[in-house]
């Protein structure tokens, strides 16, 4: 019996009124199926956090510009700079974004 049939057969068994042997048919007694999944709690004060420190550094960033240039530049040991910079943003700010779209209802889709 496929999917379309065993659904169709349960609709036939409700409209008759008998919705215990529908119910059966659609995922057994104690089903899940019709039950709503819970929420996670959205994840507001990670958001707010991580907020604060992604812009606390883009600041400081911005604030000592003359100062990143000259040292990130310099060569030598001071290549590692930039790229442990943008290991730092992406681990404060990729989170952060995440998250503030979860806190304002923005989901992925869920296959």
């Amino acid at each position: 019996m496929t999917t379309f049939d065993k659904n169709m057969a349960a609709v036939a068994f409700a409209e008759a009124g008998d919705h215990q042997t529908a119910k059966e048919m659609l995922g057994g007694k104690n089903s899940n199926a019709n039950k709503v999944p819970e929420a996670a709690p959205k994840p507001y004060l990670k958001t707010l956090v991580l907020g604060a420190i992604s812009l606390s550094a883009y600041v400081l960033l911005f604030k000592n510009e003359a100062w990143v240039m000259e040292t990130f530049t310099k060569g030598g040991i001071y290549t590692l700079f930039p790229v442990l910079a943008a290991f730092f943003f992406s681990f404060v700010h990729g989170p952060f974004g995440s998250d503030l779209l979860r806190c304002l209802g923005l989901e992925a889709k869920k296959k």
